[in-house]
């Protein structure tokens, strides 16, 4: 029972790890508060967070929709790579990737390689696609 019990709580500390690292990025937006093992969180292109702190509540909506459809292009697009296994969800309106800590050998270092191939993903969509977002 003490090994299960660890297990949650360490999974639970891999969340919160996670949301560090989303809300200490440029480039991620935490969506939800951190509750037991899972960080709801989405990818926002730098250029665009001035855009959206300085826009009319019309041209924010259109910002989101836009980021909306970024982050479902870029959930596919890790989704069908096979490195690493997100889900969403709509928080606020707003869609999210979720990230679910749920193995026992899940590391620090897996949240890291995660993070790194989303924001390389996006990237990746971002030079293909800037002028659907931006």
């Amino acid at each position: 029972m003490e090994r299960i019990r660890a297990a949650i709580i360490e999974n639970n500390n891999l969340a919160d790890y996670f949301a560090e690292c989303v809300s200490a990025s440029e480039d991620f937006e935490l969506l939800a508060p951190v509750e037991l093992s899972i960080c709801c969180f989405r990818y926002v292109p730098p250029s665009e967070r001035p855009k959206l702190q300085s826009a009319s509540e019309t041209e924010r909506q259109q910002i989101n929709a836009e980021l909306d459809r970024l982050n479902a292009r870029i959930l596919y697009a890790v989704q069908r790579n096979g490195k690493a296994y997100l889900s969403n969800t709509t928080i606020c309106g707003r869609y999210a990737l979720r990230a679910c800590a749920v193995n026992f050998r899940t590391t620090r270092a897996d949240i890291d390689a995660i993070l790194d191939i989303v924001r390389d993903t996006a990237r990746s969509l971002s030079a293909t696609h800037s002028k659907d977002y931006c």
